[in-house]
């Protein structure tokens, strides 16, 4: 039982290599953009000023967002999916792969369930003893089933899910932010260092470097933060985007698609002024999504000013 125990202990201090490699050069370009650009070369008391503000900013934004995402931890599901003691003795006294199927069909009517595996079973987790809610997907690094769950990132050592995939979406917002107003404001001093008018060499060197990291993971933030707008617009997660999800009918890649609008509302809210923050303002409880087939059949009355029920269309 110990080395169990100690390679658990090894696994976890892995894990951490990632977020301490981005914690450090995070920390190592702060120290290089306010000691060596900032108060190093620019000469100008104004400038100086506005790119220290600006930056803290970013600085700010992007910290709080990074820590969110990094120490939120992924939801799972609520005890109603779990099976109780009786039909967990039930399922596990069936040997035929019907008759479980059966006990776990007959359960999972009294749960808001929709999708399938790809054979029409209901989904169950057989690490967790429970019936997976839709969007759910069980995680081998967390050892748990996660709500919505979008992906594992290694480099927050943390699972994107329901609870977190927000301040994931506003760390790529404010992470892209952080680079480009980097490479905005350093790029005139670096064309300077590269036709060799400055000559320090410790400020050179931070200066040169600091561009050039800044303006790699720049084109790699932009790509990954459109890719997940797009995700977010057609209201998919990655796992989704990669497999298909299943139903009773059959797959439909487009299930969960609500419209852009109420799509974007289930992660952010209603309320705007939290849109920026990374606070908690989804809509939902991750276990159940409107499905697009029940949002296009739905319509409902609404009276109008002579009294008379009109029929409105809903969202598609």
């Amino acid at each position: 039982m110990p080395l169990p125990a100690c390679l658990r202990g090894c696994a976890r201090l892995l894990y951490c290599i990632p977020v301490t490699i981005i914690i450090m050069v995070v920390m190592w370009s702060y120290y290089a953009y306010v000691v060596h650009f900032c108060w190093i070369l620019l000469t100008c008391a104004t400038q100086r000023v506005v790119f220290l503000c600006l930056f803290h900013m970013c600085f700010g934004m992007f910290s709080w967002s990074f820590w969110k995402t990094l120490s939120t931890p992924p939801s799972s599901p609520s005890v109603e999916f779990q099976l109780s003691s009786s039909d967990s003795l039930l399922y596990e006294q069936e040997h035929g792969g019907k008759e479980k199927s059966q006990i776990l069909l007959e359960i999972s009517q009294k749960l808001p369930v929709h999708t399938r595996t790809a054979a029409r079973a209901i989904r169950f987790c057989h690490h967790c003893q429970l019936i997976k809610p839709d969007r759910c997907h069980h995680c081998s690094v967390c050892q748990m089933c996660v709500l919505k769950m979008d992906h594992h990132c290694p480099w927050l050592n943390n699972c994107i899910g329901f609870s977190n995939y927000k301040f994931f979406m506003l760390f790529l917002l404010y992470s892209l932010l952080y680079c480009l107003l980097i490479v905005t404001t350093v790029t005139p001093t670096f064309i300077q260092l590269w036709l060799g008018k400055l000559f320090d060499s410790c400020v050179k060197l931070h200066v040169l470097f600091l561009t050039l990291v800044s303006g790699m993971f720049a084109v790699t933030l932009c790509f990954l933060l459109f890719f997940h707008i797009w995700l977010l617009t057609s209201n998919k997660t990655t796992l989704e985007w990669l497999s298909v999800p299943f139903f009773a009918d059959g797959p439909a890649s487009e299930a969960f698609d609500v419209g852009v609008q109420a799509n974007f509302l289930q992660v952010f809210g209603k309320k705007k002024s939290l849109w920026p923050l990374p606070v908690s303002s989804s809509q939902g409880d991750g276990h159940s999504f409107p499905l697009r087939w029940q949002m296009s059949s739905h319509s409902h009355s609404v009276m109008n000013g002579n009294g008379h029920y009109a029929m409105e269309g809903s969202v598609g």
